[in-house]
């Protein structure tokens, strides 16, 4: 039998709305190693992979690797009205896959889903010489691409030896600038400058990984992929995006 239980139910609900950004359905992939969510979006310009190790579990009972097929809306209606505290157990049962929230308290809740068959997205090696390695707190960046949403256009990030700078391309304008020393900026790595611009609704997609990880390392080099890193504990989502053509 397959059985795995998380001891924040919480944390699975914010990835799965992250993620429903991205796919409709994804496959939960349960190995010895952890579980592991794919997803590639429609158009193919970004995708999201999501790690949550063995460790990170308070149970887990997984003999040979299975895949849970589900769909996100299915799992956001559910997970919706969850408590802080509350765990999270997923079985696979025959044909259906298990949740339950809050087993062992006072109210639990059960809910049983058909096991669909969601192809896991093959994910090409990627070799990329970055020239850009910046560290933010998670929050601010947040915070800056929400604000370039609300002023429309896309996100053009530049990096130099001295700062890193989020500018809106568009009708409107919008400017910030982190420079070493800043509080929101824990370290800025330049090997070269560089610079790119990103479509600024697939970047807030992503954002919702900052109410679960408070530091997020974004990589990036000119005229290529933005790889954005959350750390979750032992575990931890990567978002890549590609770049507008120039």
């Amino acid at each position: 039998m397959t059985r795995v239980v998380l001891p924040e139910a919480k944390l699975f609900r914010d990835l799965i709305e992250t993620i429903g950004n991205i796919a409709d359905e994804v496959s939960l992939v349960l190995t010895g190693d952890g579980l592991s969510i794919k997803a590639l979006d429609v158009d193919q310009t970004s995708l999201v992979d999501v790690l949550i190790p063995r460790e990170m579990f308070l149970e887990y009972d997984v003999g040979e690797a299975v895949n849970i097929g589900v769909s996100i809306n299915n799992l956001k209606r559910v997970l919706r009205h969850i408590k802080k505290g509350e765990n999270l157990s997923i079985e696979l049962e025959g044909d259906y896959a298990k949740f339950s929230i809050g087993a062992g308290g006072v109210v639990s809740r059960v809910f049983k889903f058909r096991n669909l068959d969601v192809p896991v997205p093959e994910l090409p090696e990627l070799s990329i010489n970055y020239t850009v390695n910046a560290k933010l707190m998670a929050q601010s960046l947040k915070k800056v691409i929400e604000d370039i949403e609300a002023v429309g256009g896309s996100t053009q990030i530049k990096a130099t030896q001295d700062a890193i700078v989020f500018k809106s391309i568009g009708a409107g304008k919008l400017e910030v600038r982190f420079a070493q020393g800043s509080l929101a900026l824990i370290s800025l790595e330049v090997s070269e400058p560089a610079e790119g611009v990103y479509d600024t609704s697939k970047l807030v997609n992503i954002l919702g990984v900052a109410r679960v990880s408070d530091i997020v390392s974004l990589q990036f080099a000119t005229k290529n992929p933005l790889k954005a890193e959350f750390s979750i504990g032992p575990g931890r989502v990567v978002y890549l995006l590609a770049p507008f053509e120039a």
